[in-house]
């Protein structure tokens, strides 16, 4: 598939930016401004983006990051949160669990490079990738249990109350969360974070077993530079079938007769 001067395969988009080099697909959440949140928008492009590449045999790997200094993504923009109907509520969930799964179900490798602030459905998107690796400034949790807690638990952006807690009933993260994150760091210490909301730092999150690697700040870019350069580097059809191996627990008898 060609691509355009500046690399960017597919067009432009409102809230990501996406350049294919080498092929990698870097993926940047972009709208550092409001820390990379999420809104419709940009679920819809993500999408859009996940069914090209996928579909794009010169492209062995994805890169998921976010743009700015302060933010891989600081999860729902608030004012689309604010903004839903009861009917709304239930839509963004299934909005927010079908996108993510596009990305999880890609049969090429995902890698979730994660700085800063990863939270709420920032984090439940970056367990969507085949495996995370962080920047030693992140921050990570999966925080909404917080918005309706007692003080000083409570977050000041929901001191007038939590505009997703219901009248009747429980509120816990809907785009997957409380799925991926027991099978990535086990059942005990999932409800750990889910129970407190608390955020843990890079050299805790690699304990938990949530990132697979942390690299230093300075030198963040690089490391994941050469790593998504490395598995870019293997056979497209090698790299599909080992994902599909592990991902759904097959087993490997013999290869395919030619």
């Amino acid at each position: 598939m060609p691509g355009d001067p500046d690399g960017n395969a597919y067009g432009s988009y409102e809230t990501v930016d996406l350049q294919i080099e080498e092929r990698v697909a870097w993926l940047t959440l972009n709208r550092p401004d409001k820390l990379n949140a999420l809104t419709p928008a940009t679920m819809a492009e993500l999408r859009d983006i996940f069914i090209k590449v996928d579909d794009d045999e010169d492209v062995c790997v994805l890169v998921l990051r976010g743009a700015g200094e302060r933010a891989f993504c600081a999860g729902m923009d608030l004012k689309w949160s604010e903004s839903l109907t009861k009917k709304d509520r239930i839509e963004q969930g299934r909005l927010g669990e079908k996108t993510f799964a596009m990305m999880e179900r890609l049969s090429i490798p995902v890698i979730a490079a994660v700085h800063g602030y990863a939270v709420g459905g920032g984090l439940e998107l970056a367990l969507a990738a085949d495996f995370i690796v962080a920047s030693d400034n992140a921050k990570m949790g999966l925080v909404e249990i917080t918005l309706s807690a007692r003080p000083p638990y409570r977050p000041k952006m929901t001191e007038d109350g939590d505009p997703d807690q219901p009248e009747f009933g429980g509120n816990a993260p809907g785009w997957g969360g409380v799925k991926r994150l027991p099978e990535r760091i086990g059942k005990a210490r999932a409800k750990q974070l889910l129970f407190t909301g608390a955020r843990v730092d890079a050299a805790k999150a690699k304990e938990f077993g949530l990132v697979n690697e942390v690299f230093p700040a300075d030198e963040f870019d690089k490391r994941v530079g050469e790593l998504a350069e490395r598995i870019a580097a293997m056979n497209r059809y090698n790299l599909r079938l080992v994902k599909e191996l592990v991902t759904y627990g097959y087993d490997w008898i013999e290869p395919h007769p030619a």
